[in-house]
C-alpha cells in the first residue's frame, strides 16, 4: 500500500491509495459474477428449472456479490473501521436472518424441491391433504390447480414435510410392475386388469394412475355394493385407457375399504372423467338403500 500511495502522490492521488488499489479486486470479482451469473443461467435452464426460480436464485447471488463489493470498499476507504463493519454485519445479517427465517426456510426448501424434482409442471400430486395439478414452481411455492377450479400456493416447507405422491407413470413400467407378461392367474394382484390398452402405447409414454378410496359400512352387502360400482366402472370404462379397476384395500371395525385406480393421458382428465367417475361411485348410498340388511 506504502508503495502504491508514494506512486500516486506524484501525480497527486496519494490521498486515495486505498480506493484505487481495490479497483483491481473490484474488477476481477465483476468478472467473476458474470461467469457465475452466466453460468446458473444456462444450467437450470438445462433442468428445466422455471424462469421465476431462476431469477430468484440470481438476485441471491446478485445480493452477495454486491454485499462482498460493499465490504470492500469500506474497508479499504477506513470509512468503517474493519473491527466495526464485521461486527455490524454479524448483527445485520443475524436480524435479517430473523426477520425472514420462513421465507428464507421456504427459499431452502424451494431448492430442494427443483433439485430432486419429486413432481413437475403439469403433474398431478397430493401434497399432504392437498392435490391437484401442479401449474407453476418457485422457491418460495409451489401452486396448484384444485379439483374445485381454485388455484393454491402450498409453501415448500410444506412440500418437504408432507407426504407426497405423484401420479405419473411411464406406462411400460406400470405394465412390468404389473406383470402383464406373466400370466395373470400365477401372481396375487388386489387389482385385476388386462392392460390391453396400454400395451399399445409407445415405450417412455406417460399417463396418470390416480387411485381413491371408497369406504362402505358393514350394514351394507358387500356383494352388492361391488356390483354397483363394477357396473359404474364398466359404464364409464371408454373414457379411460383402461376400465377403472376395483380392489380390496383394507378392513376397519365398522367398514371396509375398497380401492379404486383409473388410467388417464393427461392430468386434467382427472379433474374431469375421473371426478364424474368418484361422483357416480360414492352416490352407492343412494343407490343401494334399499338392500341395507
Amino acid at each position: 500500500m506504502e508503495f502504491i500511495r508514494s506512486f500516486l502522490a506524484t501525480f497527486g492521488l496519494g490521498d486515495y491509495a486505498e480506493v484505487i488499489a481495490v479497483i483491481p479486486f473490484l474488477l476481477l470479482l465483476y468478472v467473476i459474477y458474470l461467469i457465475i451469473m452466466r453460468s446458473i443461467t444456462l444450467s437450470f435452464r438445462r433442468v428445466g428449472m422455471p424462469a421465476e426460480a431462476i431469477s430468484g436464485v440470481r438476485l441471491l447471488v446478485r445480493l452477495l456479490f454486491f454485499g462482498i463489493a460493499l465490504t470492500t470498499v469500506l474497508s479499504a476507504t477506513s470509512v468503517i473501521s474493519g473491527e466495526a463493519l464485521i461486527t455490524g454485519g454479524a448483527i445485520f445479517g443475524t436480524a435479517i436472518g430473523l426477520a425472514f427465517s420462513r421465507a428464507l426456510s421456504n427459499m431452502v426448501s424451494g431448492f430442494y424441491v427443483l433439485g430432486a424434482r419429486p413432481f413437475r409442471v403439469g403433474d398431478y400430486v397430493r401434497i399432504g391433504d392437498v392435490e391437484g395439478v401442479v401449474l407453476e414452481l418457485t422457491l418460495n411455492y409451489t401452486r396448484l390447480l384444485l379439483p374445485d377450479m381454485t388455484k393454491q400456493l402450498v409453501p415448500n416447507n410444506k412440500v418437504i414435510d408432507s407426504e407426497v405422491t405423484n401420479f405419473r407413470i411411464r406406462a411400460d413400467e406400470l405394465m412390468f410392475e404389473r406383470g402383464v407378461h406373466q400370466e395373470k392367474e400365477k401372481r396375487g394382484s388386489i387389482f385385476k386388469s388386462a392392460l390391453s390398452g396400454l400395451k399399445d402405447l409407445a415405450k417412455g409414454t406417460e399417463v396418470y394412475r390416480y387411485t381413491f378410496d371408497l369406504q362402505v359400512s358393514k350394514d351394507y352387502s358387500f356383494k352388492k355394493v361391488l356390483a354397483y360400482v363394477e357396473e359404474v366402472c364398466d359404464k364409464h370404462a371408454e373414457n379411460f385407457l383402461e376400465k377403472p379397476e376395483v380392489g380390496y384395500w383394507a378392513n376397519t371395525n365398522l367398514s371396509i375399504v375398497y380401492r379404486i385406480a383409473f388410467i388417464v393421458k393427461q392430468p386434467m382428465e382427472i379433474l374431469g372423467v375421473g371426478a364424474a367417475l368418484q361422483a357416480e361411485i360414492a352416490d352407492f348410498h343412494e343407490s343401494l338403500r334399499e338392500s341395507r340388511t
